[in-house]
């Protein structure tokens, strides 16, 4: 049995690759980076004696998306770790288009169709959706990226309910954690008011949750706390908090 895992090379797609390795699957791992996903490959092999199938790929690129089906038609999969994202925080008109062009392609293009494409596929098993705490309110100063997380949260949301009308035994868990200590924080140039919570543990965390097949999985309590304020809170008064959070973290 296998789980596909993107965003594999490093962070909490590493880890998770890593545990479910640990748990007995084989692995599909997929990221851009060919030289990552071979030390990860060697890795998994050596301690967990599992087959690992590495497929580089760009899946900012629409043709890779369907690329990664034709090459995983073939192979069992259980799980898939729809992992893949990246951020940039700034005004909306300090953004590059291309910096927006890559983080909707990958946050929202590439997420929306592996999501799709295995929710349908899969006659059992565990799909673990990438969002963040972020896909909870709009965000100034990171407003493409809040704004890519809302939609792929939203839309996680509507496929965990229709596979139950349809009685499809696939679960679907979103992962909605706060700061994680991953190289995003490089990506988006950002350095975090608040501690991260380490990226093994955060996989680790949200690789239970979705065996339990529960609706969310967000690590810290501080966190959980939080998404329960954002939902409630009107969007004016999130904003403010989210403009002042976003001015000290910025580089």
């Amino acid at each position: 049995m296998y789980a596909l895992i993107t965003g594999a090379s490093s962070g909490i797609g590493y880890h998770c690759a890593k545990i479910l390795a640990s748990k007995g699957y084989d692995l599909i791992i997929t990221a851009r980076s060919v030289d990552k996903l071979n030390k990860l490959k060697d890795e998994v092999e050596k301690e967990y004696k599992k087959n690992v199938v590495v497929i580089p790929l760009d899946i900012s690129k629409q043709e890779n998306i369907s690329e990664l089906f034709i090459q995983t038609k073939d192979y069992e999969i259980e799980v898939v770790i729809n992992n893949a994202g990246l951020g940039k925080v700034g005004m909306f008109n300090e953004v590059t288009d291309a910096e927006d062009y890559n983080m909707i392609n990958i946050n929202v293009t590439a997420m929306h169709m592996i999501l799709k494409h295995y929710a349908d596929v899969l006659n059992s098993g565990y799909i673990l959706t990438v969002a963040s705490v972020a896909s909870f309110c709009p965000g100034p100063k990171m407003a493409t990226y809040y704004a890519t997380k809302n939609y792929i949260r939203s839309y996680a949301e509507a496929i965990r309910y229709e596979l139950k009308k349809m009685k499809k035994n696939v679960g679907v868990t979103i992962l909605a954690p706060g700061p994680v200590d991953t190289n995003f924080n490089d990506t988006a140039n950002v350095t975090f008011t608040l501690k991260g919570v380490a990226a093994d543990k955060c996989a680790s965390y949200a690789i239970k949750r979705m065996f339990k097949k529960k609706k969310f999985a967000t690590p810290k309590w501080t966190v959980r706390w939080a998404t329960r304020f954002m939902r409630i809170l009107p969007h004016r008064t999130s904003m403010r908090i989210c403009y002042k959070s976003q001015s000290k973290k910025q580089k």
